[in-house]
């Protein structure tokens, strides 16, 4: 997306191209309202095909998207996972349903399978496979749940696919 704006050096000139490079910088900013949005609904996709279906007994999360635009240069925008158990579900719960994958991130942040970090250690299951817990004073056995990393991968998709999406959006 190239613009050239050609101006004589006289005062209707220059008003004239200074309301082209206006109008440029709104096209500009839709462009890159565009594109967020694009990388936004793969990442959504990715992020929502993976939450909704994991292996285990914690209770479903949602994705959320949120897309802010503050002022006229920045655009915020997340995708986040909402629920009870998203931790459990990013990051995996004991050891049943996670034999292969662990989240690349799960040491940086003290989670992952078999561990519950906590302030007095040990932070790992002394059972593997078998979680115990009380809720609402009734004993809870977990086999923990499956680290299906809906955020983890939302994000390399969204990395993956921003070059195409940037070409896509700012070539139309």
């Amino acid at each position: 997306m190239s613009k050239v704006i050609k101006c004589k050096l006289d005062i209707d000139s220059l008003e004239k191209a200074i309301k082209e490079l206006k109008a440029y910088q709104d096209e500009l900013q839709d462009k890159l309202e565009q594109f967020m949005d694009a990388l936004l609904s793969v990442g959504f996709t990715e992020a929502s095909s993976r939450a909704s279906s994991f292996m285990g007994d914690s209770e479903p999360a949602s994705v959320v998207k949120e897309y802010t635009v503050k002022e006229k240069d920045r655009i915020v925008a997340t995708i986040s996972l909402v629920g009870k158990d998203a931790i459990f579900i990013e990051f995996g719960a004991g050891i049943a349903y996670n034999t292969g994958m662990q989240h690349p991130q799960a040491d940086e942040f003290g989670y992952g399978p078999g561990t519950y970090p906590s302030e007095h250690p040990p932070n790992r299951g002394i059972n593997p496979g078998i979680w115990v817990y009380r809720e609402n004073g009734e004993k809870v056995w977990s086999f923990g749940t499956e680290a299906k990393m809906p955020i983890y991968f939302a994000s390399e998709t969204m990395r993956n696919n921003a070059v195409q999406k940037a070409i896509d959006v700012f070539r139309s």
